[in-house]
């Protein structure tokens, strides 16, 4: 291939890539998912009266919830005693959030004579975005996912990300709310967690930027014509 050539098609390539990169970042969170999932994200109203009940009665499971794990530390022994299999090495937010996407729906059945509209707060089993859904009386659909943090002014690209993946179409199934439940924790002892806050996010409009990667499989990688030196120490001379 001649350099002019060979010029022109690197320059089509960097043209090419600096218009997906531009595209998939800071896009509304709700555009991915309809676009991926084919669900409507429908934005929490505060002014309805139907939201105004939703909120009510997440406030009302979720904080105590936290009140509870406020007063009583979240530990590796708990969590491994209440939370089955996987069990990490390591014992972080990471798993105090795992901790609370699995022990939070008990928390509406025990406020289930209180609440006004949601009838089920289900979590939902298969790994992905996103982790509950709640149904209220008027048959609509509330997604929500739930992490922890220690420092909410610390950023990281993958503090909330989604895979529009087999799980995720097999969750989202209606058009519906999604939400952030976001604990704030502090790590009174070593792997001795309390929850000292938590906030609900409203995830319609938040912007996500994806993250792309190129990947070979083995049967590229190890090709005769790529690989330029090679022992093998179970082969006899």
């Amino acid at each position: 291939m001649q350099d002019n050539e060979m010029k022109k098609r690197m320059e089509n390539y960097e043209r090419i890539i600096r218009e997906i990169l531009g595209a998939f970042s800071k896009l509304e969170f709700h555009i991915v998912v309809e676009s991926t999932i084919h669900r409507k994200i429908i934005p929490v109203d505060k002014n309805d009266e139907r939201d105004k009940l939703l909120l009510e009665d997440i406030r009302t499971i979720v904080n105590d919830f936290a009140i509870e794990y406020n007063r009583t530390p979240i530990t590796f022994n708990l969590y491994k005693s209440l939370v089955k299999p996987p069990k990490p090495k390591s014992f972080r937010n990471n798993e105090v959030g795992i901790f609370a996407d699995k022990i939070i729906p008990s928390f509406f059945g025990k406020n289930k004579d209180k609440l006004k509209t949601v009838n089920s707060f289900e979590r939902l089993r298969l790994m992905g975005y996103p982790d509950e859904k709640i149904t209220d009386k008027y048959g609509r659909i509330t997604y929500s996912e739930v992490k922890a943090t220690s420092r909410r002014d610390v950023g990281s690209p993958r503090d909330f990300f989604f895979s529009p993946l087999t799980n995720s179409k097999k969750k989202i199934t209606e058009d519906g709310h999604h939400l952030l439940l976001c604990f704030d924790t502090l790590e009174r002892r070593e792997k001795e967690f309390i929850i000292t806050g938590w906030c609900l996010i409203d995830l319609f409009g938040i912007k996500v930027s994806m993250k792309p990667e190129f990947n070979a499989d083995n049967l590229e990688l190890y090709r005769k014509e790529n690989i330029l030196l090679e022992v093998d120490l179970n082969r006899k001379e």
